[in-house]
């Protein structure tokens, strides 16, 4: 692929089914938020679904891999990832969980910029996590910031760290983001009006499976994104999504893997792209 421009960044989330993973690029860095799922001891998509991608997209280490939390669907795929793809970094909430990949804790105010491009992690704070310390709100939280454009990864964190970022009264914690990966799939859980407000997105993300067991993105979630007139995306109906975020225009959605490389088999979907 061409190379970005200094101050310009490419996200990619990917398809993994149900759970999440997505690559960040700058111009000559990047990273990999969660790994996806393992279903069995022989399959997992941190070897059939990230590591391809890299490849293909022709980056051969990583400066940093981010496991937001201990679930499976978000940390199956580490040890098949770190496997084959040296890495410089690793960031999670649980450590404990993947002592071989010497990780270190994320945490709020840690900050460092590529290329022109700001990274910061916003959640979870230095201090234990108040009211409900469920593992989903230990979350770590990323957002990256180019000259013309931001995007906020938000793990599964639900309500309760919804507020706490928003109440946290930190000037330096912007929530703003024109893209916004969505927090634990859809669920109800999560995605409350104040924080929707807050983060004021242009595209909302949900990175789920299709026909998932647990019915996300739940349908009272979408309404409230369309609510705020939030253009909706999923990997279930297009795939792997790509957005270029740094020249004026702001964040602009690259592709959708299943609208671009669509078979001869599936019908046409009378279903405009969000622009």
């Amino acid at each position: 692929p061409p190379p970005l421009a200094a101050g310009e960044a490419r996200l990619t989330l990917l398809d993994v089914g149900q759970g999440l993973s997505a690559v960040v690029q700058t111009r000559e860095h990047a990273l990999v938020f969660d790994t996806g799922p393992r279903f069995s001891h022989d399959f997992d998509t941190g070897e059939a679904v990230v590591v391809p991608f890299l490849r293909q997209a022709g980056i051969a280490s990583l400066d940093l891999l981010v496991v937001s939390h201990g679930d499976n669907d978000h940390i199956g795929g580490t040890q098949s990832l770190l496997a084959q793809v040296p890495t410089h970094q690793v960031l999670s909430s649980v450590v404990d969980q993947i002592p071989w990949a010497a990780a270190q804790d994320c945490r709020r105010g840690q900050h460092w910029q590529w290329d022109g491009v700001e990274f910061q992690m916003l959640h979870p704070g230095s201090q234990p996590f108040p009211g409900d310390a469920r593992e989903n709100n230990l979350s770590c939280v990323l957002r990256v910031q180019t000259r013309h454009g931001s995007a906020l990864l938000t793990g599964d964190i639900e309500a309760a760290a919804e507020r706490d970022l928003l109440s946290s009264g930190d000037q330096s914690l912007p929530l703003h983001a024109d893209i916004l990966v969505v927090p634990h799939h859809g669920s109800r859980t999560s995605s409350s009006a104040p924080f929707i407000q807050a983060v004021a997105p242009r595209y909302a993300l949900f990175p789920v499976g299709y026909r998932n067991r647990y019915g996300f993105p739940k349908p009272a979630i979408v309404e409230r994104y369309l609510q705020y007139n939030v253009a909706l995306l999923d990997t279930a109906r297009n795939g792997a999504i790509t957005f270029e975020l740094g020249d004026e225009a702001g964040a602009h959605l690259l592709w959708t893997w299943r609208q671009q490389v669509q078979r001869y088999w599936h019908r046409t979907v009378a279903m405009p792209l969000p622009r």
